[in-house]
Formats: C-alpha cells, sequence, structure tokens
C-alpha cells in the first residue's frame, strides 16, 4: 500500500497525510511530487513512502527540498522446504540492461540526458526559487555513469557545472560567475564530488556490463546444454531458477510440486526420499527419469542433480542443483543397446568370437568365447596357448611388428572334437603410427566346413548317379538293339521269339529304373498318395515273392519264408508296401553270391508289425550302414559289381514311413550278411479271412548253354553278367557268320578261354567277381594284340573310364547300347591291323 507524509507549516514535524491502497494511478499532495507504483508479477507487494525533511543547503540562497525514500518490504513465504515455496523469483536482467553497449551511442545519450536535466532545471527552479539547482544533475550523472562510462561522466559534469553557473548563480548570465572563495570551494567540491560519483558509477556500470555478459553467457550454456538450474532458500523460502523450463519441460517451476508434477508417481516418490536424506544428513542427491510435458505429451528424459548444504547446527540451509534434458543421451543410449544387441545376436549366430589383446599376444578382451572356454579362462592368456597351439600368438605378434591385419585359417582339438576356424586380425595404431592393441574375429566354420564336405559328397553322389543312370539304361537298351537286329536276320521262328522275349524283359527292366525315378521325384514333391485300406500283410509278402521269383530262379536263390498262422492287419497301400517288399528281395538277391539263400520272417509284437528280410550276402560296412537309406548310395564290396540306381532303399525309407512305420539295417560287416527289419502299426481293428500260411518257396536254377557256328568263321568270346544282354548278342554275331560263344563272369571267360582261343573278346568292365579290367590284364599277359583283340562294352563312358580300359590292354573301348555295324566295323579294323587301338 502507499503512504503519504506531509510536512507541518512551520515545523519541522512529519506526519501522515493520506493511506491508501497502491495504484497505478499518480496522486500528488502539497510539496509533493507524481510518483507512479507498478507490480510486478515475480515480486512480493510493497509500500512507497515520500517523506518531506530539512535539508542543508547546497550553495547559500538554497531552499530546502523535499527528498523521496523508496523502502521495499516484503513478508516471505513461511519456510520449511522446497514443497512449501511462495512465489517465484527469476533471475532477471537487472540494472545491467542499463548499460549501452554501443560506443559511438553513448555520447549522444549522455548529451540527450544533459539536455533534458536542464530541461527539468529550468522547469523545476520557479517552483523552488532557484533553490537547488544542482539537484536534478546528481541522479543523471549517476544514470550517465552507469550507462555511458567515465568519459562521458566527466563530459556531463562539466557542462552540468557550467550550465549550474550560466543560469543560475548570480550575475546569471555570465559563463563563470565565481567571484568569491566560498563559491570557488563550493564549485570544486561539486565537480570532486561528481568526479567521485562519475567514477563509481562508471565503475558499477562496468560491473553490471560483466554481470550481464557472465548471465549471457550462463544462458547461452544452459540453453546448449538444455539445462535448467534451480536453487533454493531454505530459510527465507525464496526460490530461483534459471534456463527455460518452460521451453524444455513445457512447465514453469514454482515450486517442488511444479518439478514433480509431471512425473510419475514412483519417480516423485523416490526424488521425495532422496530429497529428504539429502536434507537430514546434507550432500548431493540425484535422479534420472522421464518427465511428460503437460502442453504436447512429449516425453523428455531428464537428470536432476541437486546439492543440500547445511548451516552451522547442522540444519539444511539452502538446496541448489541442475535439470538436464538428457533425452537424446537416453535415444542414444537405447540406440547403442539396440546395436549391441543385434551386434550380439549376430556373433552368437554366427559363431563368432570377437576378441583382444595386448602386442604379447595376450588376451585382453573378449566375447562370445568359442569351444566350452569361458571368458574368464582367456583373459590374460596367450593366443592359441589353451587348445595347444602357441604359434597362434606368435602370429599375432608377427601382426604387430608388421602393422598389417591378417586372415588365416586354423585347426585346433579340443574336448575330443576338431574345430574349424577362420580368424581375422587388425593392429590397432596410434596417430603417431605404434601399434597399440590387436583387435579381431574368430569364427566357429565347422559346422560350414561339414556341409561343405556334405555338399561335396553330394556332388559326387550325383555325379555317380548321373553316370550309374546311364550305366543302367544302357545295359537294357543294348540287348533289346541286338534283339531288333536279330529280328531283321533272317532267323526260324524261335529265334524271333526269343528276340521278342529279351526285348519283353529289358523293357520291364528299364521301366521299373524309370518308375523308382518318378517314386522319388513324387516323394520329394510331398504328392505321393496313398490307398489306404485294410490289408493283411501276409498277402503282400506273398505278392512280393511272385514278382521276384524269376529273378531268383535265374541266379539260382532259395527263400525261406515265415508267416504267423493268424492275420497281420494293417492300413496301407498294398501297392507301394509291395514295392517297399520288391526293393529288399531284389537287393537280397543281388548281393548274395550264386547259390543263395534268403530269410522272409513275418510276425506281429504288441502293437506293431515286423517283416524281416535276411541274406547271406556280401554284408555293409559299419560306415557305410548309416548312409544305405540315402539317395544315390549304392554298395560295393568285394569285387561285387553293384547295380541300379541307388534309390530302392531311399524310396523304400520314404514309402515306409508315409506309413507311420520305420526301416533300419543290421549287418556285422562286410561278408556277414545284412538284416532290413520294417515295422508299420497294426490296424486298431477289423478282420481279414486268411489263408493258410505258405510253405517256404524254392527257386530252381536255370542255365543257358553255348551254341556253335561254323569253325572256319572267327571265335568271339561275349562276357556279360547281364545275361539277356550276353545271349542276344551272341545271337546277332551268329547271324552275322561268326563263331560265338558266351561267359557270365571273368571266372569262366579265363576258364574257357585256352579251350577255345577266340580271336576276338568283347568284354563288360562291371563283371561280378574279376572286374572287365583285371580280365583283361590276365588275358593280354597269355595273349598278344595279334592274337586276341580285347574290346570294352561298357555303359561307363567318361574319360577316366577309358583311360583306365586303355591302361588295362584293351583295343577299343564302345559304350552301350552300340549299333552292331559299328561294332562289326571295329571288330574288322582289329582284325585287319591288331595292333589298332580306337
Amino acid at each position: 500500500m502507499r503512504v503519504r507524509f506531509c510536512q507541518t507549516e512551520g515545523t519541522n514535524n512529519v506526519t501522515p497525510c493520506e493511506t491508501r491502497p497502491a495504484a497505478p494511478s499518480s496522486a500528488r499532495c502539497p510539496g509533493g511530487r507524481r510518483g507512479r507504483a507498478r507490480r510486478r508479477s515475480a515480486s512480493p507487494p510493497f509500500a512507497t513512502a515520500t517523506v518531506q525533511r530539512p535539508t542543508r543547503p547546497l550553495m547559500y540562497g538554497a531552499r530546502k527540498l523535499p527528498a523521496t525514500v523508496m523502502l521495499r518490504t516484503a513478508s516471505p513465504p513461511e519456510a520449511g522446504g522446497l514443497a512449501r515455496a511462495g512465489r517465484r523469483r527469476r533471475f532477471q536482467p537487472g540494472v545491467g540492461s542499463m548499460v549501452i553497449e554501443r560506443h559511438w551511442l553513448r555520447w549522444p545519450a549522455a548529451a540527450l540526458v544533459f539536455v533534458a536535466a536542464t530541461w527539468l532545471n529550468l522547469q523545476l527552479q520557479p517552483y523552488l526559487n532557484g533553490r537547488g539547482p544542482l539537484l536534478p544533475y546528481f541522479p543523471s550523472l549517476v544514470l550517465v555513469g552507469l550507462a555511458c562510462g567515465l568519459g562521458p561522466a566527466l563530459a556531463f559534469l562539466a557542462a552540468s557545472a557550467l550550465a549550474v553557473l550560466y543560469f543560475w548563480i548570480e550575475p546569471i548570465g555570465q559563463i563563470f560567475p565565481v567571484n568569491s572563495p566560498p563559491d570557488a570551494t563550493l564549485v570544486v567540491l561539486y565537480l570532486a564530488a561528481g568526479a567521485l560519483i562519475a567514477s563509481v558509477s562508471a565503475w558499477a556500470g562496468r560491473l553490471m556490463q560483466k554481470e550481464r555478459n557472465s548471465r549471457r553467457r550462463l544462458n547461452l550454456a544452459l540453453a546448449a546444454g538444455r539445462m535448467v538450474t534451480w536453487d533454493w532458500d531454505m530459510v527465507t523460502g525464496f526460490a530461483n531458477t534459471a534456463g527455460g523450463a518452460k521451453q524444455l519441460f513445457g512447465r514453469h517451476w514454482s515450486t517442488m510440486e511444479d518439478m514433480l508434477a509431471d512425473m510419475s508417481a514412483e519417480d516423485a516418490e523416490r526424488f521425495r526420499e532422496r530429497y529428504r536424506y539429502a536434507t537430514e544428513s546434507g550432500g548431493r542427491f540425484s535422479l534420472a527419469c522421464p518427465i511428460t510435458r503437460p502442453d504436447n505429451a512429449e516425453v523428455v528424459w531428464t537428470q536432476f542433480d541437486g546439492y543440500v548444504s547445511l548451516d552451522a547446527k547442522g540444519r539444511a540451509a539452502h538446496a541448489y542443483g541442475v535439470a538436464v534434458d538428457v533425452t537424446a543421451q537416453q535415444e542414444a543410449l537405447r540406440a547403442s543397446q539396440a546395436a549391441e544387441e543385434r551386434f550380439h545376436l549376430a556373433l552368437h549366430s554366427g559363431k563368432v568370437m570377437a576378441w583382444e589383446c595386448d602386442l604379447q599376444g595376450r588376451y585382453t578382451w573378449a566375447f562370445n568365447t568359442p569351444m566350452g572356454f569361458s571368458r574368464e579362462a582367456l583373459i590374460g592368456a596367450e593366443v592359441g596357448s589353451l587348445v595347444g597351439e602357441p604359434q597362434f600368438a606368435e602370429i599375432v605378434r608377427e601382426a604387430v611388428a608388421t602393422a598389417r591385419p591378417m586372415n588365416l585359417a586354423q585347426q585346433v582339438s579340443h574336448g575330443g572334437r576338431t574345430y574349424q576356424l577362420l580368424t581375422s586380425l587388425r593392429p590397432v595404431q596410434a596417430h603417431d603410427g605404434q601399434v597399440q592393441r590387436v583387435i579381431g574375429a574368430t569364427v566357429d566354420v565347422s559346422e560350414l566346413s561339414a556341409a561343405q564336405e556334405e555338399l561335396r559328397r553330394e556332388s559326387q553322389r550325383k555325379d555317380a548317379f548321373l553316370a550309374t543312370l546311364a550305366h543302367e539304361l544302357r545295359n537294357p537298351m543294348a540287348p533289346i538293339r541286338y534283339a531288333v537286329a536279330m529280328l531283321r536276320q533272317s532267323g526260324t521262328e524261335a529265334t524271333r521269339a526269343h528276340a521278342t522275349d529279351i526285348i519283353a524283359r529289358q523293357s520291364a527292366h528299364m521301366a521299373r529304373l524309370l518308375d523308382d525315378l518318378l517314386d522319388m521325384s513324387r516323394i520329394t514333391r510331398n504328392v505321393v498318395e496313398l490307398k489306404r485300406q485294410l490289408i493283411d500283410l501276409r498277402t503282400v509278402v506273398r505278392q512280393a515273392l511272385e514278382a521276384v521269383e524269376p529273378l531268383y530262379s535265374e541266379m539260382k536263390h532259395r527263400v525261406s519264408l515265415s508267416l504267423p498262422p493268424r492275420p497281420v492287419l494293417v492300413d496301407g497301400d498294398p501297392t507301394r508296401l509291395q514295392q517297399v517288399l520288391g526293393n529288399l528281395l531284389d537287393n537280397a538277391a543281388k548281393y548274395s553270391p550264386e547259390p543263395g539263400e534268403v530269410m522272409v520272417h513275418v510276425a506281429a509284437e504288441a502293437d506293431r508289425a515286423r517283416i524281416t528280410v535276411t541274406d547271406r550276402g556280401i554284408g555293409i560296412a559299419m560306415e557305410m550302414q548309416p548312409r544305405v537309406f540315402e539317395l544315390f548310395t549304392r554298395i560295393d564290396a568285394r569285387g561285387a559289381a553293384p547295380s541300379g540306381l541307388g534309390i530302392g532303399l531311399a524310396v523304400s525309407k520314404q514309402l515306409v514311413q508315409l506309413h507311420d512305420g520305420s526301416i533300419a539295417v543290421e549287418s556285422e560287416g562286410v561278408g556277414h550278411g545284412s538284416r532290413f527289419i520294417v515295422e508299420l502299426p497294426l490296424a486298431p481293428g477289423g478282420t481279414v479271412r486268411a489263408e493258410d500260411p505258405a510253405a517256404p518257396t524254392a527257386v530252381a536254377e536255370t542255365a543257358v548253354g553255348a551254341e556253335t557256328a561254323a569253325a572256319e568263321a572267327p571265335c568271339v568270346m561275349v562276357v556279360d553278367d547281364n545275361m539277356d544282354g550276353a545271349n542276344t548278342l551272341a545271337e546277332v554275331l551268329r547271324g552275322a557268320h561268326y563263331r560265338a560263344s558266351v561267359a557270365y563272369s571273368g571266372e569262366d571267360a579265363l576258364r574257357h578261354f585256352e579251350r577255345l582261343r577266340p580271336r576276338v573278346m568283347l568284354l563288360d568292365i562291371g563283371l561280378p567277381g574279376i572286374s572287365g579290367t583285371e580280365v583283361a590284364r590276365r588275358l593280354r599277359a597269355m595273349a598278344p594284340r595279334d592274337e586276341l583283340a580285347l574290346i570294352a562294352i561298357t555303359g561307363w563312358g567318361q574319360r577316366s573310364d577309358r583311360e583306365a580300359t586303355a591302361a588295362a590292354g584293351f583295343d577299343a573301348h564302345l559304350v552301350k547300347p552300340v549299333e552292331f555295324n559299328e561294332l562289326e566295323r571295329v571288330m574288322q579294323q582289329l582284325l585287319g591291323a591288331p595292333r589298332a587301338v580306337s
């Protein structure tokens, strides 16, 4: 509120003459001046008093002048902590903003102030009766000293002294009307006092300018660092903030509750607990938490750091601190953590160990250690020392010496396993080129190496399959071509019937090969459809035996069949199950020496049906047993000639698995026979009227004799384990007026050679027992080239096959199926020029 004090006429007593609330309007009292009270939003209310009192005359003849005193009072808010704060007091620029920063503007400003003060003095002196002519110049001098500096202030002082002397000192109108020592003394005192005031004001102005510059730098630093500083006088209750809390956090901070208002309840409680602990013991407290801006709901991560100081009695006296917007750091931290997680995932997925070592090759850091090593075991150890490879540390030291990166492949053994590793290392150099450390990455490529090796084996099997496919398709084509040649030749009805039978058998063989290929293709594409029905496995076994009876009769094998007296019911496709058993019986016959025995046993055990096919053939090596059901796997042991495409057992396994069954092989090794076991789930119900179990079946032995032709024709011996092919080619040769004989094995060929002394021998390479190349070597030792021409007729036609036959002593290499005209041309060429090689 505003209080006016008035002086009673004729006395020196001052009493209140009017009391009313302070208002922005101006008022006048007798002998007083116009005043204005302005509210400030961040300041407490204040009171203004105008007091009239006697003053000492500045010069002789001066009158008493009123003096104005501004009193600013405030009732501080109740003390007790930041949470009970009153009004907020923000940092204000203050009087420092009075300083004029542009130097060229200071002198005009000082002149303007001088003109204004002189004009004001001219207006006031009529009311003052010439008393106190220096009164307007003292505050103006202070203002000029603060705002314009020492030079303009001294100039203002000199000009004001001249103005007073000219306008108000008698005789008026003279520039220097001082006629007495007292007046001269007063002028000197005024100039001295003015010079002192000007100096102090200029010094204060410089201090305020420095303060303003410091505050600018502080505000710039706070803005650049996105910070707000706060301090709290816990005795008076005043709080100050610097920086833009509104701009950063969306709210002005007047109290602690303002700071906590936009936190979550949990974070606010944590802040209070730490603040209370700091007020009790003194010291620092801090908290990092998200704040949600109330204006746009943006989340601002904020780091609060504060300090509470205690007074001499150990009570909390002052708290101050800083709030920093660390959203960018939090986002960078999250991005770094996400990148680190992705990096770790990549290292784990790729089995990569990242490591670092010193200049001596000792590990100083490692992540994702391989081979079961712990990180603690590696730190401090030399590279390679834990796996018995100390030379690896020498490689690191060599990289340090040369300052060049290195890439190397390593093979180490640990824990009974062999690991394939790829390591890349790079020396890290300082700015002066000196190597400081070595970083590297080691990748465990054991699985990759194994996969590459498996891929290489698969590629080899694929190549072998393609070669086998060509061989297996050529084998039946040769008898068919020869049979066609027989039909074209003039012959008896029996010859034509024999050729027709050959074509039918070989065509059926080719059809079976193509069926196997199609079945494998359907299975791999999951397009096989089973026509399930309730069937008796005993019937399926009998039908499979009937299908292979011609093969067993030809190879003089016996079959022992054991069937249970009761039906063995399964839910399956009879055609596909017969195909499975047919493949097993076919393999048992092919890999058993003639004559042999194959045993088939059918039984029902618990909820499974079991079919066992046992032979006493060549057996299967232990290392081959896990692979017999893989594609393109063909068994070749002790000189036995494998046949087929190597996909029959693979097809059988897939078909059995489609029936929810299993198939396995057992063998004690090469020469001990094999046992294949098929298990199928029994049907849950249903009955089938079954016949009595059939008795074991024996297949009769057949033999083929050789026919002779005219004695004067050249003698040609055909050696091939494919009886149809050998017999058909012999018939064609006889139709072309050659004397032809047939042998079905290498032993037979060597045994009959001395008796028949053929001029030409047509040898198959893949003979059982003694191979065709071995027969050729032995024959070449028994007969020179001019007495015996050796021609290889085989399904193998690659360059390596031709080189092998040439090295064995063959004169020519022909690939099945061979046109008879081409064969006859080669034979005539060899008979006319025995040493020629095609």
